[in-house]
Formats: C-alpha cells, sequence, structure tokens
C-alpha cells in the first residue's frame, strides 16, 4: 500500500502547479510558467521524465530558449530519480545550468490520531474559493504579496479546500488542501499574519483541518516535514518515505 501512496504522491507533487500556473507539455517533461508573476519558484520551473529523454544536452537547450523568450531564468527541479543531477553534472555545466542541492523532501502521512490540544478561539470557515482577507489581513501586510495570485488560482481549482481562522472577522491564519485526482490529498503550508505569530493559531487550524479530512473520509492526507512537524507529529503526520529534491538554474536572462 504504501508503495501505491508513493506513486500517486510524486505524481501529484509534478502535477501541482497546473493548479495556480500556465504551462506547455513536453514529451520530457512540464514547463510551467507564470507571465505575470515571474518571481514565484511554483509557478516557474520545469519538471523533467529521465526516462523519456535520450539527449539531455538538447533538453536543457530548448528549455532555456523556453524560458528565454518569457523573459524568465530557466529552473528544473529535481526529478524524481535517485542522483540524476549529480550524474549529469558536467552536461548540466556545458549547458549553462548550475545544481543547487537539498536535502530530500520527507514526506508525512496522516496515519495517527490527533492529539493536538489547542485552545478554540478562532472562528474557521471552509472556502471552496478564494477569500479577499487571505490577501489583505495576511500575505500582504506579511511581505508576502507574491503568494497572493498563487494562492487565489490555487483556492479556485476543483477539489480544494480553503480554511480560513478569524478572529473578530479578520483573517489571522489560512491554509488549504487539494483533494487530488490521483487518490491523495496535499496539504498546504498554514500561514499566520505576521503580528499573529507565536500565539498557537496554526496548532488550532491544523486540528481543525485534520478533522475535517477524518470527518468526510478524504484520501490519505500528506504534506512535507519542516519547521513545524513537531506540530505535525502531535497532529497525526507520520514520517514515511522521501523524494529526491534540489534544483538546476539556466543562463541569466539578459
Amino acid at each position: 500500500m504504501l508503495k501505491e501512496y508513493v506513486n500517486s504522491i510524486k505524481q501529484e507533487e509534478i502535477d501541482f502547479p497546473k493548479r495556480f500556473a500556465s504551462y506547455e507539455e513536453k514529451e520530457y517533461g512540464i514547463l510551467f510558467y507564470m507571465k505575470d508573476n515571474k518571481d514565484s519558484y511554483d509557478g516557474n520551473h520545469a519538471c523533467i521524465y529521465p526516462e523519456k529523454i535520450v539527449d539531455l544536452g538538447a533538453v536543457l537547450d530548448d528549455i532555456t530558449a523556453f524560458y528565454k523568450r518569457l523573459g524568465i531564468r530557466a529552473s528544473i527541479y529535481h526529478p524524481f530519480e535517485k542522483n540524476y543531477f549529480q550524474d549529469n553534472l558536467e552536461i548540466l555545466k556545458e549547458h549553462g545550468y548550475c545544481y543547487t542541492a537539498e536535502e530530500d523532501h520527507r514526506v508525512m502521512l496522516l496515519t495517527a490520531e490527533n492529539q493536538l490540544e489547542a485552545p478554540k478561539r478562532l472562528t474557521i470557515q471552509v472556502a471552496d474559493g478564494w477569500d479577499e482577507r487571505v490577501a489583505t489581513d495576511i500575505l500582504i501586510p506579511s511581505g508576502e504579496p507574491w503568494e497572493v495570485d498563487v494562492t487565489r488560482k490555487r483556492a479556485g481549482q476543483e477539489g480544494a479546500f480553503l480554511f480560513i481562522g478569524c478572529l473578530d472577522g479578520k483573517a489571522v491564519v489560512y491554509t488549504d488542501i487539494h483533494q487530488s485526482e490521483h487518490g491523495n490529498t496535499r496539504f498546504d503550508y498554514i500561514v499566520t499574519a505576521k503580528d499573529e505569530r507565536g500565539k498557537g493559531y496554526a496548532s488550532e487550524l491544523l486540528s481543525f483541518v485534520v478533522e475535517y479530512c477524518k470527518e468526510h473520509k478524504l484520501p490519505v492526507c500528506w504534506q512535507w516535514a519542516g519547521p513545524s512537524e513537531h506540530i505535525c507529529y502531535r497532529a497525526g503526520f507520520r514520517e514515511a518515505f522521501t523524494m529526491e529534491a534540489g534544483f538546476a538554474t539556466g543562463p541569466e536572462v539578459a
């Protein structure tokens, strides 16, 4: 069963940007782009399929040319093949790419009981579309305006749920999840308004979302392990497997 989860989650992670970015599918992979939000890493990168690539150099040149036309510096996320970029380092360099290694992404599945004991202070709303308070109350005041368009588009997609925690009508924390066509439920990061951090609102929201998923029998829930994984552990998430990480950045765009 775990192998089935691994494959479905990897496919969801590849396809995830389709929810908010434009894209062009090639035989060798997918090229994501956002002409109006060129600073978004999630919205401007390529995913490649090593098993479909015969000439990596030609593929790199094609990716470079594609993003150059858009005025975007090419970036390729590490494919889900062990050491692929490291094994092809010379080819990357020959075609103007710089490889940045990262530790493997650790994936946590919701498999245990929720043991978060957070006080219930928030009014939590569940939306199947965008709520402007996420921008005006949280992202813009916190200095993250580039996330507004990405989150807005993500929240408007089929299978998406936006959870907003409010105090006296003002949004102070939010997150969103996506019930994937690949048979899993992807949790995104919980974002708290800058002035409200450290008060436990993220824990309260996470506890609510976990119980919501169980009550509505959503398919296996997962998220990346990260700085708040101790809270996620208490909510019932357990590390299950890892996925290759890192990226290769192409030549500067003049």
